[in-house]
Order: C-alpha cells, then sequence, then structure tokens
C-alpha cells in the first residue's frame, strides 16, 4: 500500500520492496510564483526523464508501483516518487538544476 508522508514539509522513505522506496522531499518553491515562472515550471517538467502528458507525472500515475509527482503545498513544492532511491536522488539533482536555470533563482531542499 502507498501512504503520503504525514505532514508537509517531512521526508519520508518507506520500503516497497527490495529496490523501490517511497521517498520525497520539499524543494524551496512558494505556491505563489507568477503565471510566467509557473509555465517555466511546466517546461522543465516536461523535459525531465519519464514525463506523462497524460497522468502529469513522471514514469507512471501517482498509484502506480513505479512513479514521480509533485503537488504545490504551503511549504513548498512536495516530490514524491516510488523508484530506486539512486535514480530518485539524481533525478531530484537534475529537477533543482533546471528549475534553477528557468527561473533564475536557486531551488534546493527546503529543509537545508
Amino acid at each position: 500500500m502507498l501512504t503520503r508522508p504525514a505532514g508537509f514539509g517531512q521526508k519520508q522513505t518507506l520500503p516497497i520492496s527490495d529496490h523501490l522506496m517511497i521517498q520525497s522531499i520539499t524543494l524551496n518553491l512558494p505556491s505563489d510564483l507568477s503565471t510566467a515562472d509557473w509555465n517555466k515550471v511546466s517546461a522543465v517538467y516536461r523535459s525531465m526523464d519519464g514525463w506523462l502528458e497524460k497522468h502529469s507525472s513522471w514514469f507512471g500515475p501517482w498509484d502506480s508501483e513505479r512513479f514521480i509527482a509533485v503537488s504545490v503545498e504551503p511549504s513548498g513544492l512536495l516530490v514524491e516518487g516510488n523508484v530506486d532511491p539512486l535514480l530518485f536522488r539524481g533525478w531530484i539533482t537534475k529537477l533543482c538544476a533546471k528549475l534553477t536555470a528557468a527561473l533564475g533563482r536557486e531551488v534546493y531542499d527546503a529543509e537545508v
């Protein structure tokens, strides 16, 4: 069974199988970005490996065995995934780099 993190801004890793784990990270993107900035964020989403326009997620829908999905929360951009931990870490690193370049401001783990 897949479960969501208990609260905003909390990182959570739950074993699902030998190779996949539910993981989450909150990035320092406020929910009140301008329309122009949200358009840039959307372009970055589409450029990331595994993007599925139909589901607005990566690798599969949120309730599938393998996925990465985002939601806008008061604490920032919540990224959740059920993928191999090394894939998740590398994917997040790439996402942050692309968002930083697109928005002209550093994007990183909001808890750092």
